[in-house]
């Protein structure tokens, strides 16, 4: 309870800083879910901490963020960050698919970096998890770029956001076509290194 009003005290702040002062913006901002009417993964690149503040602040609908390694929840402080922020612990692989499954099913949005880590230099190898949770579940995946987090791109900080992709196929093949979707959102000057990295 405590970690939602927080939240809500924060996010006005957030909004005025991120949207005012740096100019985030948003493209495509219609095929983002502004409800909980059904369930979506959200897949994004991940090169920095704030790449969740700015996707919180982007999607209207409170969703979960699947999720974050134990360290980051040793201590309180911490452990009220990731509260704040919503974020699930990620302990191993079994235990992910079977949280994000059960959230799905109770119709939550969800956020999975399919890098499952940070890549400050572009987008790195994907694991296979996010498209298992999608293939599992057979919940639609909406990829995502967010430029301006990343080392080296200068510019005002926006996100891009895909269309939906249906999950079908093995999760290795959906897997390459999730990070083939997500590069190809990358703003021209990027868009061949995050293909060729």
């Amino acid at each position: 309870m405590f970690a939602r009003f927080l939240r809500w005290l924060l996010l006005p702040i957030f909004y005025l800083i991120f949207y005012g002062f740096k100019r985030f913006r948003v493209h495509h901002s219609e095929r983002l879910p502004t409800k909980k009417r059904r369930s979506v993964i959200l897949c994004c690149n991940h090169a920095a901490f704030v790449d969740s503040v700015y996707l919180i602040l982007a999607v209207k609908p409170r969703f979960t963020i699947c999720g974050a390694k134990p360290r980051l929840f040793s201590t309180f402080f911490r452990r009220l960050l990731m509260n704040v922020a919503n974020v699930i612990k990620v302990e191993n692989h079994q235990q992910f698919l079977q949280d994000c499954a059960t959230l799905l099913a109770a119709g939550e949005i969800l956020l999975i970096y399919p890098e499952m880590g940070r890549n400050p230099e572009g987008l790195g190898t994907f694991k296979t998890w996010a498209a298992e949770v999608a293939l599992q579940n057979q919940v639609p995946l909406l990829p995502c770029y967010l430029f301006g987090t990343t080392q080296g791109q200068t510019g005002t900080p926006c996100l891009i956001v895909g269309e939906e992709m249906e999950p079908q196929g093995e999760a290795a093949a959906l897997t390459r076509s999730i990070r083939h979707q997500i590069a190809a959102l990358a703003p021209e000057q990027n868009r061949i290194i995050e293909e060729n990295l």
